[in-house]
């Protein structure tokens, strides 16, 4: 899983190297000395997965932690949280704060291992969970609080902009204040689906509805979903939903649906 980036916060060089040589022959691995320095790396290069001390010189693991779970573009993140500390309200503060893991130091390597591995494993299945949910209804969502309000954000301004032909990818990102990389970041990790396509999808999703559910025409539905080329419609619909916009809207009503106009 060399592709998976896994980020070391640690102000404790040689712990941290040790960490590193732990993890470098499996993951792609990134270090801080610090929560402000790991804040910065997290915002902009969005690990897979983090792990964190708790003690730390100008954000302590804590803070960290809850900056990374109650931001839109971290929220996703898994945290694994060291510390030396064993009492029981120290390990609740660290769970609190949103951690998936409360690992005490000294810690056994393969445990580390294992932990990363199980995280990241579960982080895999719910992506395609949620992919396949979403690919088949967009407006169904069902993941954390922070992240669902992301996915919220993200429809909503592409509803807004629905029949607009020129809106893409770099819109999506300016209206949602985030950069496009960090955008398409955030959305891979989610969802499985290229952010490209499910706005494609989105779209002719929302032409099918308003093929049986509005008095257009094939030609003013393209236009009202941002297709400005009535033969590419045509052709991405049938690729969609394996029939024409025609035949897609006689076999609704042949099937006993009601054109039955808002």
């Amino acid at each position: 899983m060399a592709d998976k980036k896994i980020l070391i916060v640690e102000d404790h060089k040689d712990l941290r190297e040790f960490i590193r040589e732990c993890l470098e022959e499996e993951y792609s691995v990134l270090e801080a000395e610090n929560g402000l320095k790991g804040w910065e790396i997290a915002t902009t290069l969005l690990p897979d997965l983090i792990v964190t001390d708790v003690a730390m010189p100008e954000m302590d693991g804590n803070e960290f932690c809850r900056n990374l779970k109650s931001d839109m573009r971290t929220s996703h993140i898994p945290v694994i949280m060291l510390t030396a500390k064993v009492a029981v309200d120290q390990q609740l503060e660290g769970l609190d704060s949103g951690a998936d893991v409360y690992l005490t130091k000294p810690f056994n390597e393969q445990l580390l291992l294992k932990y990363i591995g199980n995280l990241l494993k579960a982080k895999e299945i719910l992506r395609q969970l949620f992919s396949k949910k979403i690919y088949l209804e967009p407006s169904d969502v069902e993941v954390g609080t922070i992240d669902r309000k992301f996915m919220e954000n993200l429809m909503a301004v592409i509803e807004a902009n629905l029949s607009n032909s020129s809106f893409n990818i770099q819109d999506l990102s300016r209206e949602l204040g985030m950069s496009k990389t960090v955008l398409y970041r955030k959305f891979n990790a989610l969802v499985k689906i290229p952010i490209a396509e499910f706005l494609k999808n989105f779209r002719l999703k929302r032409a099918a509805f308003m093929l049986t559910h509005d008095k257009f025409t094939v030609t003013e539905v393209a236009w009202e979903v941002g297709f400005s080329n009535g033969k590419y419609f045509g052709k991405e619909f049938k690729k969609f939903f394996g029939v024409s916009p025609s035949e897609y809207l006689s076999d609704f009503l042949k099937n006993g649906g009601n054109r039955s106009f808002r």
